[in-house]
């Protein structure tokens, strides 16, 4: 008699902490035999993987004139001019060298933090590639805008183009 009340005892208790909240995920869990498994992600990688600079047909713009930091409320933004000798150039971006994550800016080991100004030249078929670019009016404007934490973090910026590149300190 006893070792039934007991055995009937211990079920319930494990019956009960089988529905409970904290143990929902437990195949102990009636509700959840039923059910199909949820989908969590089992990596941080995201849907088709990284997005490596070798899969950007992007190329790097043919000159830097000048690069410069505006202040802002939570940081500066990095504001590049660059230039190339034909109109058209489009889809503009300042990346880093390294694959990050997006919307991260982290330095190399050395504390400088190296980026790229790349964009897509015009269709060599177009008009716009056959119209020569002026400096002192078709130069071309890029900007990205820099935390202050990441600024923080870094000890120098080094800008690079297809024919040379620029430092700056933050």
């Amino acid at each position: 008699m006893r070792f039934a009340t007991l055995a009937l005892t211990l079920g319930a208790m494990l019956a009960v902490t089988g529905c409970s909240r904290f143990g929902s995920d437990s195949g102990l869990n009636p509700f959840g035999w039923f059910r199909s498994t949820p989908s969590v992600p089992t990596t941080l990688e995201p849907k088709g993987g990284w997005k490596t600079q070798a899969e950007d047909p992007r190329q790097p713009v043919p000159q830097i004139l000048s690069a410069s930091f505006q202040p802002l409320n939570e940081g500066a933004l990095l504001m590049v001019r660059a230039f190339a000798p034909v109109k058209g150039w489009w889809d503009l971006e300042i990346i880093t060298e390294r694959v990050q994550p997006e919307g991260q800016l982290r330095p190399d080991d050395d504390g400088i933090l190296r980026l790229v100004v790349v964009g897509n030249p015009p269709l060599p078929d177009s008009p716009e590639a056959r119209m020569p670019a002026n400096p002192q009016v078709d130069a071309i404007n890029v900007a990205l805008p820099i935390s202050t934490t990441q600024l923080s973090r870094m000890r120098g910026l080094e800008i690079r183009s297809a024919t040379g590149g620029l430092a700056l300190k933050p």
